[in-house]
């Protein structure tokens, strides 16, 4: 849990900061770009929730709850089903696209892209109808160096 990058509560109430885990990934990332391995890499840094920022954007309304509803207390039929607040996700590769993606992207979509790249089938009907992520990729460009810090 030390290296949990959640903000201090619960089983991490004795972490002080994100710092930790933050840094640990990023020695991952920095090893990775210092192997040979490097040069075929697409790594995807992504979290669990939003963090509790407000975000301007409203999600988009993709699909509705259209099952039933708890027995007591507020019903959600017709609510937002699939999608919520923006979370972050940097996409680092040698094939990188600098700036952010403008497409529409889930936590999905890396199944999608894992799927796509390596010839697999979908594993049900939510991944198969999700993007790959491709657009966050020039494969044509010179390659990008490996980050340094």
């Amino acid at each position: 849990m030390e290296l949990s990058e959640h903000p201090p509560y619960g089983k991490n109430a004795g972490q002080q900061t994100v710092k930790l885990g933050s840094q640990w990934t990023a020695e991952r990332v920095r090893k990775l770009g210092q192997s040979k391995l490097w040069a075929s890499s697409a790594i995807f840094i992504t979290w669990d929730d939003w963090g509790g920022w407000y975000d301007h954007v409203d999600p988009p309304l993709k699909n509705k709850w259209t099952g039933g509803g708890p027995a007591k207390g507020p019903g959600y039929t017709n609510t937002q089903f699939s999608y919520g607040t923006r979370v972050a996700c940097l996409v680092i590769s040698p094939y990188s696209k600098r700036g952010i993606a403008k497409g529409f992207h889930s936590h999905v979509s890396l199944v999608k892209f894992c799927e796509t790249t390596f010839g697999m089938k979908p594993l049900n009907v939510r991944d198969q109808a999700s993007d790959d992520m491709s657009d966050c990729f020039d494969f044509k460009q010179t390659p990008l160096p490996p980050p340094t810090q």
